[in-house]
């Protein structure tokens, strides 16, 4: 009897031990950050194959394809900024069914201009003529699917050398209906695409797999900063906008973002459900050389200083340097 006791109390034990393990994993669970953020593509139907003497129609379906794919596997309801001009001069005729590529997946188009000029350096007459005829194409399909263009993002995130010219592209913007679609995560990841595509190019497949590399963890730093710099900011984890660009390193790699996204605990929305967060009615008045995150642009107007963000590692640098001596990566 006493045996069977001590057996008995030995079960609970374990039961209990079980439970109690299970509730702390739980609870654990429960504490861990809850975050959204939506994703946004640059410069379709793609850059860096520009430069590539072999350029084809081939290459850019293919890019646009795979890119696609793994946007769509995972559910994510991006929104692809689009440079109308950003493909070879020869391959003109392919752009329409390129970008049908994305509207056919359920995906968003906007308008990133025709030239992808600088705002700060272009007249703004000049440039807004620049913005209108970059509807052409892109305003036609989604007509045809009775939608039309509303989002609309700077090149290099210039948005005026000055508050006068930013205040009338912005009026110009209002009037055509246009919503600017900011950026929160900002980063250098076109400078890792750029000497991604070019080891590609030279068949240096080693040096290619250890760009990708320090890309996937320089990524992982780049959402721990703007995580970081969002609550000295704002006070919260706003709902992120992440830039990134339709490029081969993002076609070869965007699933292993997705999977550090994941791990910090992401969940993928639209531009429009993040927009919904106040934040974004936040004042910005910057106006200047710097293409910044609008965390940045707040806490300048704000009176805050800027934090700098992480960098490429010196071996990426140096080899865009290298490559770009060697005859250019943009």
């Amino acid at each position: 009897m006493k045996r069977q006791l001590l057996l008995t109390f030995a079960v609970v034990c374990l039961v209990n031990g079980h439970f109690s393990s299970l509730s702390s994993a739980q609870n654990q669970s429960d504490q861990r950050p809850y975050r959204e953020v939506a994703v946004t593509f640059d410069d379709l139907p793609g850059v860096s194959m520009l430069q590539n003497p072999r350029c084809t129609a081939k290459l850019y379906f293919e890019l646009n394809r795979k890119l696609v794919r793994s946007i769509t596997n995972h559910r994510i309801p991006a929104l692809g900024l689009v440079v109308e001009s950003r493909i070879c001069e020869n391959q003109r005729n392919a752009l329409a069914d390129l970008l049908r590529i994305w509207l056919d997946a359920g995906l968003e188009l906007g308008n990133h201009s025709y030239s992808h000029f600088d705002l700060n350096t272009t007249p703004l007459e000049l440039y807004q003529a620049d913005v209108i005829r970059g509807e052409a194409t892109t305003n036609r399909l989604l007509k045809e699917r009775g939608k039309q263009l509303k989002y609309f993002r700077h090149p290099f995130l210039h948005a005026g050398k000055d508050l006068a010219t930013k205040s009338a592209f912005e009026e110009f913007l209002s009037e055509r209906n246009y919503t600017i679609a900011p950026v929160t995560i900002d980063n250098q990841e076109w400078v890792f695409a750029a000497v991604y595509s070019k080891a590609l190019d030279r068949r240096e497949h080693a040096t290619a797999r250890r760009i990708a590399a320090a890309y996937l963890t320089y990524m992982d730093e780049i959402f721990d900063f703007f995580e970081k710099l969002s609550v000295a900011v704002m006070g919260y984890e706003i709902k992120q906008v992440l830039l990134l660009h339709a490029n081969p390193l993002n076609a070869d790699y965007f699933d292993e973002i997705v999977a550090m996204m994941k791990r910090r605990s992401y969940r993928f929305i639209s531009l429009t459900q993040a927009l919904e967060d106040p934040a974004y009615r936040s004042p910005d008045r910057y106006a200047g050389p710097r293409g910044l995150s609008w965390l940045h642009r707040w806490a300048l107007t704000k009176g805050m200083t800027i934090r700098e963000e992480p960098r490429e590692p010196e071996f990426i640098a140096r080899l865009y340097r290298e490559y770009h001596l060697r005859g250019g990566t943009r």
